[in-house]
């Protein structure tokens, strides 16, 4: 099993005002590789772990292997 951290933008309440952007982490794990991960997550975004919320794929900024 593989472990990778994805970081996604998380705007505030004045956000779209502001323009102000905050970022927030979550850890994945998967079998997949570094690129299998990477591009399913492009295309398709993913749940918050825990469920409620569904992370787009515009938002996230970047993937790392743990």
């Amino acid at each position: 099993m593989n472990h990778y951290r994805v970081r996604a933008q998380k705007l505030g309440a004045l956000g779209f005002i502001t323009q102000a952007e905050h970022y927030q982490d979550f850890e994945i794990e998967s079998a997949e590789t570094l690129e299998a991960i990477a591009a399913r997550l492009a295309a398709k975004g993913f749940e918050v772990p825990g469920g409620g919320r569904w992370i787009m794929p515009g938002a996230i900024v970047w993937i790392e292997q743990r």
